[in-house]
């Protein structure tokens, strides 16, 4: 059985080849043409463009044509010499530009346009080299904006939304303050500031810049001029009839506007306190001193050999320099007179050994500049303390005054020379000229008697502080009459008689008089809160304010302690202003200026 079945398959295997061989075999595919290595086959088979040159031929699965191709026009044409044609890969998609809507893109934008204006950056630094790279780097897929689309576009767009979202919160002020002052810049073009001071309903102190332009009537600096300018302002931000008090300095022409403008005017304090000791200083008692310390501070300044030696002789790792003083600089001379006080060895020492040099400071001068340094010491500090624009200053300027008094009085006794004693005695006069009139002012009157910290024990006069009392006591029984005639309702009486009109006239007298009484309320809770507990000096009087239930005094709290003690922070807006409109960025346009310091200041708006 076995021996049938291979004799079958060996038949069967026979057969299969037999039917084989009849089948004409196909043809025998020795390989790809080398032509194709200088050309690329299309899509469809039909045709093929040469590589080298672009050109196409049409070809229908021979490569005749492209054969005569390569020999007539490239016959010396290698592999080497034809373009490398790479295939897209993962980086190559990762280099595709961000699309201009997307989200990534705008977000990127958004944070290139806050580096500039928080930073003062000019709009050019989108063209710089190493900020170009540095930006490629980070993401290759950002394409920076031009300067012109950063200026004409994003920042119109970011002022006009930041200046809708700024005006619909002072809608829900009832009571500001502001600040102004001039400035004229590198293009000689003057600028008036205004910025904006409240509290907002949670009891927190805020500043605003509200415009930062060019005086409209450019040909005059008047009183006039300025009023007209601020009024513009303060139009355009409906804030006319929300404003408690102007703060500048002592010019005429900024006193007059605000006389125009009737709004009460506060002289600025720091600008007082500046006043107050350049007046002293400018004595013949000491001023020879203080020009020789401005010729020592010019002598190493100039001299970079003699500034060497000066950082050398002071044997340590982070040397003192030297501070020249300014006389429109606040404390300057006090901040000079510091570090002459703390360096005067290492002075000394190059001095002496300096050939035709400067006489160094003898020991008197010495013992009269200390004295200077503590005499000058209170001002700094009261000057710092009020300048402040994160808390309440206002309701500290009189208290500042009481110790500003009490500092000179003990320190008068420690005194080491005449010449400071005498100095002392000047400045003395010069605080209760220019300073102690500041008790007479209504608002500094009853911001100390409205805060916690001091009350009536902040005065340095106690008729001031009764004065302060009274004052605070009128403005508490107008707003509580206020209050009671918007929500007091008549009840409805009967028709009276002619009898009873006869018989209880002397009533009408006596409700009048009931009436005027009404105050009573004020007074008791004004005397309430005067025997209360004195906070301390450290804690915030707002806090305080915030848990009380007393509607009047809040009212009171809101329309005064937003007042600043100065203006600083419209020389704040200026030195920014000065920084923007530099030597290189003089012909800037004022309404650029005007956007960028308003953007730049108000960023706490969201």
């Amino acid at each position: 059985m076995e021996k049938a079945l291979k004799e079958q398959n060996n038949n069967v295997a026979c057969q299969e080849e037999e039917r084989d061989s009849t089948v004409p075999s196909k043809r025998k595919k020795y390989g790809k043409s080398s032509v194709w290595n200088f050309f690329n086959k299309s899509a469809d088979g039909r045709t093929a463009k040469c590589i080298k040159c672009g050109k196409t031929y049409q070809t229908s699965g021979n490569t005749t044509n492209l054969s005569c191709h390569l020999k007539n026009i490239h016959p010396n044409l290698t592999i080497s010499e034809l373009p490398q044609i790479q295939q897209p890969s993962v980086l190559s998609f990762m280099e595709k530009k961000y699309e201009k809507s997307s989200n990534r893109k705008q977000q990127l934008d958004s944070a290139l346009f806050y580096y500039i204006t928080s930073d003062l950056r000019p709009f050019t630094v989108v063209e710089n080299k190493g900020f170009r790279n540095f930006v490629n780097l980070l993401d290759p897929r950002y394409e920076l904006p031009s300067r012109t689309t950063l200026r004409n576009v994003s920042m119109a767009n970011a002022y006009e939304e930041k200046k809708a979202r700024l005006y619909a919160f002072l809608q829900d002020v009832k009571h500001c303050a502001i600040t102004s002052d001039c400035w004229t810049s590198r293009a000689n073009e003057c600028y008036v500031t205004v910025t904006c001071h409240f509290i907002t309903a949670d009891f927190e102190l805020r500043n605003a810049v509200l415009s930062t332009e060019k005086l409209l009537d450019e040909r005059s600096h008047s009183s006039e001029s300025i009023a007209n300018s601020i009024r513009t302002v303060l139009e355009e931000w409906s804030l006319l009839g929300k404003v408690t008090a102007m703060v500048t300095d002592n010019a005429k022409n900024m006193i007059k506007a605000c006389e125009i403008l009737q709004i009460r005017h506060i002289p600025c304090f720091a600008h007082s306190i500046n006043l107050t000791v350049q007046d002293c200083l400018a004595s013949e008692k000491i001023r020879p001193i203080l020009e020789k310390c401005k010729r020592i501070v010019t002598f190493f300044k100039s001299s970079t050999i003699a500034y060497a030696k000066f950082r050398e002789a002071q044997e340590c790792d982070r040397p003192y320099s030297l501070k020249q003083e300014c006389p429109t600089r606040w404390n300057s001379a006090y901040y000079m007179v510091e570090r002459i006080l703390n360096t005067k060895v290492a002075i000394a020492s190059v001095l002496l050994n300096t050939p035709k040099g400067l006489m160094p400071l003898t020991s008197d001068e010495i013992s009269i500049l200390e004295d200077l340094k503590e005499i000058l010491s209170p001002f700094e500090h009261a000057t710092v303390h009020t300048s402040a624009s994160t808390y309440v200053t206002v309701s500290s300027v009189i208290p500042v005054i009481c110790g500003i008094l009490h500092n000179l009085n003990s320190t008068k006794t420690k005194l080491q020379t005449k010449v400071g004693r005498d100095v002392c005695d000047d400045i003395l006069q010069g605080v209760n000229t220019r300073l102690v009139p500041y008790e007479n002012h209504t608002v500094t009157r009853m911001t100390t008697i409205l805060d916690p910290r001091f009350k009536k024990e902040g005065f340095w006069n106690p008729f001031n502080s009764s004065q302060g009392v009274k004052s605070l006591e009128d403005e508490l029984s107008h707003i509580n009459a206020q209050s009671k005639a918007s929500t007091s309702s008549s009840p409805p009486t009967p028709e009276s008689t002619a009898e009873s009109n006869q018989l209880f006239s002397f009533l009408q007298t006596n409700k009048i008089q009931k009436i005027q009484t009404g105050r009573v309320d004020s007074i008791l809770a004004l005397r309430q809160y005067l025997n209360g507990t004195n906070l301390e000096p450290a804690q915030n009087p707002l806090d305080y304010w915030k848990i009380s239930n007393d509607n009047a005094f809040k009212t009171c709290v809101f329309k005064y302690f937003c007042v600043p003690a100065t203006s600083t922070e419209s020389e704040r807006m200026f030195s920014k202003a000065g920084l923007i409109i530099s030597e290189k960025r003089s012909s800037l346009k004022a309404k650029n200026v005007n956007m960028l310091l308003f953007l730049n200041k108000n960023d706490w708006i969201s």
